[in-house]
């Protein structure tokens, strides 16, 4: 489970999850269907889909990034299927299957639940994470103000 409760509360929190917090705020507020974090050799990139079309946005921070998978094991339940012993004939030599991690995230906005389905490709160091919104649009008005409190104490350490 994730709760956003206030600004502070959402400050205190370390980097991944601030940047977790900040990726499903925004998209609540733009009404996504689906985040998608994509891992490659590396770095992420991360994608929106609003109104059937993926959107490509910043990247995760490099010192996030490692950790970011974990981060959503952390907060979400999973079923962690054990890997089945199998012989792949097929692609990559040495190649082996690697089920996929299902569950969901329970996210707190105020008085607000949302339950968010998750997928993790644990291949790495690619695979991907993805989260499935339904009815986004019932929270954009919560999500915003969120953010919104969250720029504003920005904006005043920027000034400090």
């Amino acid at each position: 489970m994730l709760i956003y409760e206030s600004t502070e509360q959402f400050l205190a929190e370390p980097e991944p999850r601030r940047y977790l917090h900040t990726v499903i705020l925004t998209a609540l507020r733009d009404k996504a269907e689906r985040v998608e974090v994509r891992f490659m050799e590396g770095e992420g990139t991360l994608y929106y889909r609003v109104d059937g079309r993926d959107w490509e946005l910043m990247p995760p921070p490099e010192d996030v990034y490692p950790v970011l998978k974990d981060t959503v094991r952390e907060v979400a339940r999973l079923v962690r299927p054990e890997r089945p012993d199998l012989t792949v004939l097929f692609g990559t030599p040495e190649g082996r299957f690697e089920p996929l991690e299902i569950g969901w995230l329970t996210y707190q906005l105020g008085g607000y639940w949302v339950d968010i389905a998750v997928r993790i490709d644990p291949r790495e160091p690619f695979g991907y994470i993805r989260f499935d919104i339904d009815d986004s649009h019932e929270f954009t008005e919560a999500a915003g103000e969120a953010l919104a409190g969250y720029a504003e104490v920005l904006g005043q350490d920027e000034q400090d």
